[in-house]
């Protein structure tokens, strides 16, 4: 199942709630290589939207569903390595989890020497 599929089964299942507290998710994706971070770049997405990055190491795909009463917010993720100009497709996962205390996937890829760690937070929006 997709990126957009999960988040958007996942908006369908919970009940809406207001976004009268302009909150949104922020994934923060840190590379490392041998121990040394790569890279570490940080997005915002509105919940039940998708956010890309993509630097010359990496390309993500992120969302989260708007939490539930509880503040659980399903939330996936696809992780690509990308290595000599060439893309490599390595994860694509979810959870649900509370973004109030800011869940992180961790991935390693061995035969890359490479290291992903994916942290997703709620976060209030400017205004």
């Amino acid at each position: 199942m997709n990126i957009r599929a999960i988040v958007a089964v996942a908006g369908l299942a919970v009940s809406p709630m207001t976004f009268a507290d302009q909150s949104a998710v922020q994934f923060e994706v840190v590379l490392s290589r041998g121990g040394s971070v790569v890279a570490s770049p940080k997005a915002v997405a509105e919940f039940g939207k998708t956010v890309a990055i993509q630097t010359a190491d990496l390309k993500f795909e992120g969302s989260a569903s708007v939490p539930d009463k509880n503040g659980n917010s399903l939330t996936a993720v696809r992780l690509q390595l990308v290595e000599n100009g060439a893309t490599r497709q390595l994860k694509e996962m979810s959870m649900l989890a509370d973004l109030g205390k800011a869940p992180s996937f961790d991935i390693a890829v061995p035969e890359a020497n490479a290291r992903f760690m994916v942290r997703a937070k709620r976060v209030k929006l400017p205004g």
